[in-house]
């Protein structure tokens, strides 16, 4: 008989040969299908917004990197590369291969080095899929034309209550009126007292004669005071109510950055510039970095040309012409004065600007809470540069953008917020939020006596939740 040794070593070969030949099997299985077949056309879609669509577009258009139409004809490599094409740029062109190195030699130059995605061979053949089945184009351009529309190229008009300037105008006529048609009267008065052989008038000034007047007409003028005070006081609570609404706020900017070219026309998600509404308190202001991911290689607007994308060279120390960044002390013929990093940061001019004793949480609204942009911000695709927009505006959009809520109060306001809260339906299925809530509600006793309450009606609402809690919102 053979020992236990040699039996154990006869097993551990052969589960290593079964093995091989499942690893085998498993990736012949995996190479069995090409990259460019039985993809997601709608989950490649939205990756390829979120990782691709600020640099490339799926027509043969160049936004900041040649246009994508037509790439599975072009590709002359395997998929492999393709996908470490896509994952790590410069990996995929140490491995020599030849059509990597020729788009190396074509490209980079010109476009700079590719951005690695962290993307997976699925994720890849899904973009690639959507790539092949781009959404109507002709169709995507006349929305784009009929959506990009400018609209705060015309000047904002303000509305605003007339009401004050009225009731002063009529009041310093009335008083006009008043003292002119005393003076005509003390005049007849004094004529009469010289023909029946009197003394005239005394001669008072008008204070003096205000006063007599009032003190003859004491119902009247009652009634006028009491009706000024309550003017007084509703135009005062109106004007205290007005503090700190700023709806229509559109600030001049260092730059004039078009978000309509930018979104509406070349796709550029909004959270790609601000990238941190997904994990920060705040979405943040975009870096030069950010924007130099594209205007390395689009170096001309369709706006003003050269002149405002200059801004950002020189914020950065780039140098258009060579294509390379500056390390002097010389700014190279441009405005702004060079450091070691470049010249100076643009200074944004901040458009909302809650005040410091109230929270808000981007992650929290944008990740759990699921809003969109536009339910705050309004139609910020179809403007040139940010503003607040006003209530009634993003009133309009409701049938643009399902799911958006239409409230009353105006935008940034304390009452604009409990509205939503109040009217905001939750899923609890939605987030992993949601479901721990969820969960620890139906666990314990109490819990799950409030649950059957709250879903009496079948809506949950993020008053329900605690939203109208102070400490939600208040340090």
């Amino acid at each position: 008989m053979r020992n236990k040794k040699t039996q154990c070593t006869d097993l551990l070969r052969g589960a290593l040969r079964i093995l091989t030949f499942a690893t085998f099997m498993g990736a012949q299985t995996l190479s069995g299908q090409s990259i460019w077949e039985g993809g997601d056309v709608e989950n490649g879609q939205s990756l390829f917004d979120e990782n691709c669509g600020s640099c490339h577009k799926v027509t043969n258009e160049v936004l900041a990197a040649p246009g994508l139409a037509g790439i599975k004809d072009r590709w002359s490599s395997s998929d492999e590369i393709l996908v470490q094409w896509i994952q790590n740029p410069q990996g995929a062109a140490a491995t020599g291969d030849a059509y990597v190195k020729s788009l190396v030699e074509r490209y980079v130059g010109t476009y700079g080095w590719m951005s690695a995605q962290a993307v997976s061979a699925d994720d890849v053949r899904d973009i690639m899929a959507y790539v092949q089945n781009p959404p109507d184009v002709a169709a995507d351009v006349a929305t784009a034309g009929n959506g990009c529309v400018n609209i705060d190229e015309v000047p904002v008009s303000e509305t605003k209550d007339g009401s004050t300037l009225w009731f002063l105008t009529l009041l310093v006529l009335f008083l006009v009126i008043a003292l002119s048609a005393s003076g005509v009267n003390r005049s007849l008065t004094n004529t009469l007292r010289e023909g029946q052989g009197q003394e005239p008038l005394e001669d008072l000034g008008y204070l003096a004669r205000l006063k007599g007047w009032a003190w003859n007409n004491m119902v009247f003028v009652s009634v006028l005071g009491l009706f000024v005070v309550a003017y007084a006081v509703v135009q005062g609570y109106s004007a205290l109510m007005g503090v700190g609404v700023y709806e229509g706020y559109l600030p001049e900017q260092p730059v004039k950055f078009i978000h309509s070219v930018h979104v509406c026309e070349n796709e550029v998600d909004c959270k790609y510039c601000h990238h941190s509404a997904y994990e920060s308190k705040h979405a943040g202001i975009p870096s030069t970095n950010v924007c130099m991911n594209c205007h390395k290689a689009v170096k001309k607007g369709k706006r003003y040309g050269e002149v405002e994308i200059g801004k950002i060279y020189a914020a950065i120390g780039f140098d258009p012409e060579s294509g390379t960044y500056l390390d002097g002390d010389g700014n190279n013929g441009y405005a702004a004065p060079q450091t070691s990093f470049g010249g100076e940061p643009i200074k944004w001019n901040k458009v909302h600007n809650l005040p410091d004793h109230v929270y808000f949480s981007h992650q929290q609204h944008v990740v759990v809470g699921g809003l969109q942009c536009q339910n705050c911000h309004g139609d910020v695709e179809t403007w040139s540069a940010g503003r607040i927009a006003s209530v009634d505006h993003i009133n309009t959009l409701v049938d643009k953008y399902p799911g958006l809520i239409q409230l009353s109060k105006p935008t940034l306001t304390m009452g604009w917020c409990i509205e939503c809260h109040n009217k905001a339906s939750i899923d609890l299925a939605s987030s992993e939020y949601y479901e721990e809530m969820h969960n620890r509600m139906k666990d314990d006793v109490r819990g799950n006596e409030e649950l059957r309450r709250i879903l009496e009606d079948d809506k949950i609402t993020v008053k329900e939740l605690g939203g109208w809690e102070c400490s939600k919102c208040h340090y």
